[in-house]
């Protein structure tokens, strides 16, 4: 089995091998003031899918201020700017630039002492651990109290849930962070007490973590499932890890284990590694692999009230509507009918600006099929789009079939549906193809001068999650590009859907692009198909105003 830090690589074989990560040193993950710079660009999904079905147009707006035709630009402004709206969508916006709470759910009581499942009459014990509420105990539903992945994601009772990573760090945080967190959420009896030092916890919250035989230890061992999928790998889900005792060994039994003898532990970066029995961590494993659940009441309170975490979050104790299966600095930003906003100036906010390098200025784009804004980067005189095209054309797709990727990495497209059903592709011709009225699909001659001699670091955006093994540290995104790995489809594979922010398809009007850190593989008109558009590769559109 390949070990490692949790990386932002993607493994595209089903068979994944189960990889860990060393922990860091882990910041506050609760939705806090000092710690939401990135919360408004990407927070964990709180459902298993993350869509909510919403259309792209719903993101957008009609500016005041800017030229209503196809085509024309209005002036640069910062990444942080967005487009101003009309007055005929005032009733969508921030009526002030205060941070007005959203009303938090009534008449929520959360659970307390005792929960019996009404599915098998099991009853659990309950810990409430600052504002959450969770099982205190390892769910035992069906056969077992070890479930791969996707059980995992649906097996909680009504009222519960399987908790993300950021509600797994919540608890993490709490309880002091992840160089003492086992130690206080572990049993007090049941782990090893021996040369090693002593393996039992101090149980300060009823947590009462106790050790399991799973696949891949030997009784001094714990893991709990998160419902989050891992930003680097779409097909891992992510757990917290309890360090285990050093004679923890992999079990040969286990194929998804076999090869590998050596203990699991989080701190890999000290050869001979360092145990900590109070270490706790966060990595992420196939989604064959068998962990604990720990279940968390949908009812949290917040300021006093209480709200449903699946459909709100808390901040500076106050409860705020997740927006578009994402949550986001409320201070700055407003969520209405399932938009965003940012509240000083009324204006849209998209998800997919999380990209942007925030030291550049970037003008607008306003495509009038559907009301969609793009920001835009001029680059050796070129003004490119600096995000993915995100129109929603007949056939094309979002990564997964999910809305919820769509808003932050654009819609897919054939090399066909780019060329607007073209039976052969144009050499070097610029094409508006798909692309809205004013601009044109970007063309080979175009892509390489963009690229230059040089790799793509000063291309990718310098966003990144989760990125403990510094996969993306040399992403710079230097030219205000920003690139974004949105993944790749094939048509007919047996496993169509892969690479997500590992590998990605970039589609003009006369090449296709393979790309991914550190290689690239490029196909052009002539070597396509024998010049025919591509009907089977699905990818991403950079559109160029004229």
């Amino acid at each position: 089995m390949n070990l490692s830090k949790i990386s932002l690589s993607i493994v595209t074989s089903v068979a994944l091998p189960l990889i860990f990560s060393a922990c860091g040193d882990s910041s506050s993950s609760s939705v806090d003031d000092s710690e939401l710079t990135n919360l408004s660009s990407e927070a964990e999904t709180l459902s298993s899918s993350g869509a909510n079905g919403s259309s792209a147009s719903e993101q957008s707006g009609t500016p005041e201020n800017q030229e209503s035709s196809s085509g024309t630009q209005s002036p640069d402004v910062s990444s942080s700017g967005s487009a101003p709206l009309s007055s005929g969508a005032a009733d969508s916006t921030a009526s002030s630039s205060s941070a007005e709470p959203e009303s938090s759910s009534e008449g929520l009581v959360a659970p307390a002492g005792e929960f019996t499942d009404s599915r098998d009459g099991k009853t659990y014990k309950l810990a409430k651990i600052g504002t959450q509420t969770w099982m205190a105990e390892n769910l035992r539903y069906g056969d077992s109290s070890l479930y791969v992945y996707d059980n995992a994601q649906t097996v909680c009772p009504e009222g519960f849930h399987l908790p993300t990573t950021e509600q797994l760090k919540m608890l993490v945080e709490f309880v002091g962070g992840e160089e003492v967190a086992a130690q206080k959420l572990k049993s007090t009896t049941g782990w090893p007490n021996d040369e090693y030092g002593n393996w039992n916890g101090t149980d300060d919250y009823g947590f009462n973590a106790k050790p399991v035989e799973s696949g891949f230890g030997t009784g001094t061992d714990e893991n709990f499932w998160s419902s989050t999928r891992h930003f680097g790998d779409i097909w891992t889900g992510e757990f917290l890890k309890l360090d285990p005792h050093p004679t923890s060994k992999a079990d040969p039994n286990d194929p998804s284990t076999a090869s590998y003898s050596g203990p699991f532990y989080c701190d890999r970066d000290h050869m001979p590694p360092t145990y900590s029995p109070t270490l706790a961590c966060f990595i992420h494993a196939d989604p064959q692999t068998k962990l604990s659940v720990r279940c968390l009441s949908n009812i949290e309170d917040c300021g006093g009230k209480t709200i449903d975490n699946t459909k709100q979050f808390c901040q500076s104790g106050n409860a705020y509507d997740i927006c578009r299966g994402r949550i986001y600095d409320a201070r700055t930003y407003e969520c209405k009918n399932d938009t965003l906003y940012e509240r000083a100036t009324g204006s849209l906010y998209k998800f997919s600006w999380v990209w942007l390098n925030s030291e550049k200025e970037y003008g607008l784009f306003l495509d009038k099929r559907d009301n969609q804004y793009y920001k835009t980067i001029k680059i050796d005189g070129v003004v490119w789009f600096a995000e993915n095209l995100n129109y929603a054309s007949e056939g094309s797709l979002c990564y997964m079939e999910d809305q919820y990727y769509c808003d932050r990495y654009g819609r897919m497209y054939t090399q066909k549906m780019v060329l607007n059903g073209a039976d052969s592709i144009p050499s070097d011709e610029k094409v508006q193809g798909i692309c809205p009225e004013g601009t044109h699909v970007a063309t080979l001659t175009e892509m390489r001068t963009l690229r230059g001699e040089g790799s793509f670091s000063a291309l990718y955006t310098a966003y990144s999650e989760n990125d403990y093994d510094l996969v993306y540290q040399y992403d710079e995104n230097a030219t205000g590009f920003s690139l974004a790995i949105a993944g790749t489809y094939y048509k007919g594979e047996s496993r169509p859907w892969s690479d997500l922010n590992r590998e990605g398809e970039w589609i003009g009007s006369d090449f296709t692009y393979r790309y991914s850190h550190g290689w690239f593989s490029e196909s052009s008109a002539t070597s396509n198909y024998r010049g025919r558009p591509n009907e089977t590769a699905f990818g991403s559109v950079r559109c160029i105003v004229d």
